[in-house]
């Protein structure tokens, strides 16, 4: 069955490059690499606030899929199930950033990667269905 129109929206909107997400995404990766210099450990403001902006480009790109109509709905579901799973990633590490660099950290930093690995599959994915 060849894309329609909505579908091939979808697979559009989640291959757009965006020049704020990866600048948010660059602090987020050096804001994290500098933190067990900061004191306690913490993640300075600028990497917190970038993680807030990286969460809310997937949710403005989410409502934008949700409000597309399309026939190919298994396509539809998977990329709004693998825009949920990452905000579940970055919400569990945002979570995280509250112990600091710390033993308590740990698991939910392992879990944040783990929930990060299985969105990023869950992504490439929803892509591949989008691309029949």
């Amino acid at each position: 069955m060849a894309a329609d129109a909505g579908a091939r929206k979808i697979q559009e909107l989640l291959n757009k490059k965006s020049s704020s997400l990866g600048a948010d995404l660059a602090e987020i990766a050096r804001a994290a690499q500098s933190a067990p210099e900061n004191p306690y450990g913490v993640m300075s403001q600028s990497g917190i606030e970038a993680l807030a902006d990286v969460r809310q480009y997937y949710r403005r790109l989410r409502r934008q899929i949700a409000a597309i109509k399309t026939s190919d709905k298994a396509a539809k579901t998977s990329a709004l199930q693998s825009l949920d799973a990452l905000d579940t990633a970055f919400g569990s590490y945002e979570q995280s950033l509250e112990f600091g660099v710390s033993e308590p950290a740990l698991p939910k930093v392992q879990s944040a990667e783990r929930k990060a690995l299985q969105a990023q599959g869950k992504m490439k994915a929803s892509i591949a269905g989008l691309s029949r």
